[in-house]
């Protein structure tokens, strides 16, 4: 087994600024655009998915509810329905532009999320797998009046792959 890319240290700061620079704005944003929304959840997966076999993929669930329900929304994706639990009226999607928000082009699933991120995610998952069997909860952003608040609910499931280097990186 290679050395990792990362010391733990390294990682935490790396999650932190993530959550900063990536995710918060999108959420800021989205909640500026909806005002029914009051919170959303950052999840995190890892699994095979045409690329790379250590790629860490996410998602954002947005509710009007006090904390997302994230089996409603599995559930509704899994349909192809409009999510009526967490947002009670269907709202114009997607609620960011996936051709000018540098969040959804940028986020690095075959690259730095995979030291960052994967430690976070399930054991065993595969893209056939619903949202809420793959993805774990790492971040939940509530509105605080004007603010955000973010709280880190992300447990560390697989604390051996925290700054693991993608299979890509690994020395020889």
């Amino acid at each position: 087994m290679s050395s990792p890319k990362y010391t733990p240290a390294e990682t935490a700061a790396l999650r932190e600024q993530f959550l900063q620079k990536m995710i918060e704005p999108v959420v800021r944003r989205c909640f500026q655009r909806h005002p029914s929304l009051r919170s959303a959840l950052f999840l995190v997966a890892q699994y095979w998915n045409d690329e790379a076999d250590d790629a860490v993929h996410h998602e954002l669930i947005f509710s009007q509810r006090e904390t997302p329900d994230v089996e409603a929304a599995s559930n509704a994706a899994r349909e192809g329905e409009d999510d009526t639990v967490n947002l009670a009226a269907p709202m114009a999607a997607p609620f960011w532009d996936p051709l000018t928000t540098p969040y959804v082009d940028a986020w690095p699933d075959n690259h730095e999320a995979i030291p960052v991120f994967a430690a976070f995610t399930r054991e065993d998952c595969h893209q056939e797998m619903s949202i809420l069997e793959a993805y774990a909860p790492y971040a939940l952003f509530r509105r605080a009046g004007e603010d955000l608040s973010v709280e880190v609910v992300g447990q560390m499931l697989r604390p051996w792959l925290d700054g693991v280097r993608a299979t890509w990186d690994a020395p020889e």
